[in-house]
């Protein structure tokens, strides 16, 4: 009876570490959500700014032409950063889809995951120094993201977009640098590299 409660445990351990896992993926989800809602609506209030210039006969033409070419291009601006947030978000929800699937379909027998090694280098307390991002033998990083950042020691509970957020930088660039599946792919002592902007992060 003990040897079964036993062999009960040892594989209902793995999915509690799994149920931890989703949990940290569906609170990026939802910090991510309310970045695109966020985005959303500024669009919709800088749309309707948009229309009411236009409407506006009071100014003379090339200042109305001016306003308006400034406020379109803010518009392409949002939009293109709300495609792009978008897009994590569908990116993170199939990578949660599959995980759920996996723990679904996961065996009870108990199964260890390897976790990438953590660096040697002794901790510091203060701002971690700049460091480069990884390079490929093709650099096959998007243009707009930063090549120099951070080597940043991950605590336990830390998010990709609490990091992010932290170290003016984008969740998207911190996926892309240490080639992360996704956010969930996040562990705790373990250095990653934090790209960082010139200017804050938009």
């Amino acid at each position: 009876m003990r040897r079964g409660l036993i062999l009960l445990f040892l594989g209902l351990a793995p999915l509690c570490a799994q149920n931890n896992q989703l949990a940290g993926v569906q609170q990026d989800l939802a910090e991510l959500r309310t970045e695109v809602e966020k985005l959303k609506l500024e669009n919709a209030d800088l749309r309707d700014a948009l229309s009411k210039q236009k409407a506006n006969q009071g100014q003379s033409a090339t200042s109305a032409d001016a306003i308006a070419k400034s406020r379109a291009e803010i518009l392409a601006e949002l939009d293109r950063r709300l495609k792009q947030q978008t897009a994590e978000v569908n990116a993170a929800l199939t990578e949660l889809t599959r995980q759920v699937n996996a723990a679904l379909g996961k065996s009870s027998a108990p199964t260890t995951t390897p976790t990438p090694k953590a660096s040697s280098a002794p901790t510091t307390k203060g701002p971690a120094p700049k460091a480069d991002a990884p390079t490929a033998a093709d650099d096959g990083f998007p243009a707009e993201m930063p090549r120099t950042g951070i080597t940043y020691r991950v605590k336990l509970g830390d998010t990709v977009s609490g990091i992010a957020r932290r170290n003016n930088s984008k969740s998207s660039w911190i996926i892309i640098a240490n080639k992360m599946t996704a956010a969930s792919a996040l562990r705790a002592d373990v250095d990653i590299f934090v790209p960082q902007a010139e200017t804050p992060a938009r």
